[in-house]
């Protein structure tokens, strides 16, 4: 199992915004997260992502733990532990959150070579396969402002790919797109699922989750119900 939830508690000025949330997700397998705006979906993929630190419960991810009830405090990851938790998860920000000072490949090479010290040759030929992939190696030299709305979505996904993820979150990713973006956005995350990654997906729209899902979690004021 590459990421555990259990009995996952987050609050915010005293009210819970997650209570009591277990799921699971495995090798190879798109899982939605549906639910309306304000439901708790985004909070719960920034805690998975370590973002957000957690009230009570477990989070694992490939065998790790991020956070751990001990008795009644949360232990979190730290150093190297943690480091290998980050490298097994990308997080596709719903705002892209692209550096508008950087050009396509600088914003995607910049935390492998900084944060996880990868030879920036390495990095660079991961970015442009990447790139490649995606269909907008054009736009490699050009800056976030110069892209569509698409294709920085693209440059995000290229961004969280770049340490080679087994798992990858996505946050309402047909948020303001047009049918076309909707549709190369299922076949890119398809092409994740051949090739055995897990994929999250928090979404309020309905149509997209239950056509690219495996498997659909909903959920209303911070619990799932189903």
């Amino acid at each position: 199992m590459l990421l555990k939830v259990e009995g996952l508690v987050k609050s915010f000025r005293g009210q819970r915004v997650l209570d009591n949330v277990s799921f699971e997700l495995k090798e190879g397998e798109v899982v939605s997260i549906f639910g309306k705006s304000g439901a708790g979906k985004s909070t719960l993929l920034r805690c998975i992502n370590g973002l957000e630190t957690i009230d009570e419960g477990n989070i694992k991810i490939n065998g790790e733990y991020l956070y751990r009830q001990n008795e009644n405090f949360i232990e979190g990851a730290k150093g190297e532990t943690l480091k290998k938790i980050r490298q097994s998860i990308g997080y596709v920000f719903q705002s892209f959150n692209l550096f508008p000072n950087l050009t396509v490949l600088d914003n995607i090479i910049l935390s492998p070579v900084k944060a996880y010290k990868l030879d920036k040759e390495k990095a660079v030929e991961r970015a442009v396969k990447l790139l490649e992939k995606l269909n907008i190696l054009d736009k490699k030299d050009c800056y976030p402002y110069e892209l569509s709305g698409g294709q920085r979505q693209r440059v995000a996904i290229a961004r969280a790919c770049v340490l080679s993820p087994k798992i990858i979150c996505f946050d309402e990713p047909t948020s303001a797109v047009d049918d076309e973006v909707k549709k190369s956005i299922a076949d890119i995350i398809l092409g994740f699922k051949k090739e055995n990654m897990a994929v999250l997906i928090v979404s309020h729209d309905k149509e997209f989750s239950y056509s690219i899902s495996d498997r659909i979690i909903k959920i209303e004021e911070g619990k799932i119900i189903s």
